[in-house]
């Protein structure tokens, strides 16, 4: 059985995602006082996309223009959904604000808006067309071992990216322009299954496409 946590928008394509693999799920909503209790129950954990994180959470700070747009519950109980899951060695995967959501935790930073700062678009281009961009994957790394390819066409939606890498992670992927579009542990030969991926494998018009369907299956092979 694999965790979810749960996100505001587009939710039911994470859903689609894992039910067109026959991957049995439980969602881990922050909402629910009892959420943490599903646990137990539970072999996997995927952090999924989402809103901005707290950005005191990763020594920056909250501007005046953004207060009142972070979800900061959400923010803890993922840190304790992490938390819980190293302490038990469980896989976990984390996907675009799951990605950062991992690099804080180990604290590490984020580029808190790439458009300002890096100069580049990565957000989708409208509500419904998302852009795509190529990746470049590191060889010797857990997900080049998982998509068998050093290069990739990735779905793309955030404005916010990995800036100082957390300790213990290492960069598995990268865009063209130099966005950080991946992080595994450094030593993942000895640890846990551990991968942020900063694309939507979820949003792939083709769900057996390798950047989408041999990371899904890959981290289920490790949650058995």
């Amino acid at each position: 059985m694999i965790g979810i946590s749960l996100c505001e928008n587009n939710f039911d394509l994470y859903v689609r995602w894992l039910n067109y693999f026959g991957v049995e799920n439980v969602v881990l909503d922050y909402n629910d006082k009892d959420a943490l209790s599903k646990f137990d129950n539970i072999n996997g954990l995927i952090l999924s996309g989402g809103v901005d994180i707290y950005p005191e959470l990763y020594n920056d700070w909250e501007t005046k223009e953004d207060v009142g747009k972070y979800n900061t519950f959400r923010d803890g109980f993922e840190y304790k959904l992490i938390e819980k899951s190293i302490i038990k060695g469980m896989p976990i995967l984390g996907i675009c604000r799951g990605c950062q959501m991992l690099n804080v935790y180990f604290n590490g930073s984020l580029i808190y808006d790439i458009p300002s700062i890096r100069n580049v678009n990565h957000s989708r281009i409208s509500k419904d067309v998302m852009r795509w961009h190529k990746v470049n994957v590191f060889s010797e790394t857990l997900l080049h071992n998982i998509v068998n390819s050093t290069e990739g066409d990735v779905t793309s939606s955030h404005h916010q990216s990995v800036d100082r890498l957390g300790e213990g992670l290492s960069v598995n992927a990268k865009s063209l322009d130099g966005i950080v579009e991946g992080i595994e542990y450094r030593d993942n030969g000895n640890k846990p299954f551990l991968l942020g991926i900063q694309w939507h494998p979820e949003r792939f018009d083709d769900l057996d496409n390798p950047f989408s369907k041999n990371i899904l299956l890959s981290f289920i092979k490790a949650c058995k």
